[in-house]
């Protein structure tokens, strides 16, 4: 049951995630922000449905992980708000802002939220569950996402990062399928006992 609604909200927000970061970088920022922030607030969301969806293979390590990925996402809530806001008086032309940039925890958020996502996606791997190329894509986009938010390359790294996310996302909801069909469903199970 779970599984079923899992996969579309998995594309959803990886859609969500990736329009809203790809109209930002052509410098719709309003329109683009917009989206992305539903995207970002459907992400914790969603890696709480992936948790739930594995639940059985997660471990100790795999739900400290979810937990410290989870309070990143949370703690750039007020980033996510405050640059749509900003947005809000010029909607395009304007310099690309990103969440590490901003006040009041941009870096602390930024940093939790990169480090939860590796932590999470290499715990995750481990136990079987998650996808191994799955975790190695989260594991890039949270090298990415420290590039970015230490300047190493360009902060529009971030946008790499976020990609990086959401192609992961698209790749468990195709696993998710996969997982499916592999379980009996109940009703075969009660068919042949």
């Amino acid at each position: 049951m779970i599984d079923r609604m899992t996969r579309p909200y998995l594309l959803v927000i990886a859609s969500l995630l990736l329009g809203g970061v790809v109209l930002t970088a052509l410098n719709m920022l309003f329109v683009g922000w917009s989206v992305y922030a539903l995207g970002h607030i459907g992400s914790i969301f969603a890696f709480i449905l992936i948790a739930a969806a594995y639940r059985s293979r997660m471990d100790g390590w795999a739900w400290v992980g979810l937990a410290v990925l989870i309070f990143g996402l949370m703690t750039a809530l007020p980033q996510t708000f405050l640059i749509w806001s900003a947005y809000t008086t010029r909607m395009t032309g304007g310099e690309m802002l990103i969440p590490a940039a901003e006040p009041p925890f941009g870096v602390v958020a930024e940093w939790v939220t990169w480090l939860g996502l590796a932590w999470y996606a290499l715990a995750a791997r481990g136990v079987h569950a998650l996808p191994a190329g799955v975790a190695w894509i989260f594991v890039a986009a949270s090298i990415t996402g420290m590039w970015a938010v230490l300047n190493i390359f360009s902060p529009l790294a971030w946008l790499g990062a976020v990609l990086f996310v959401a192609i992961g996302l698209v790749w468990i909801a195709n696993d998710l399928v996969a997982l499916g069909r592999n379980e009996p469903d109940a009703e075969t199970e009660l068919a042949t006992a």
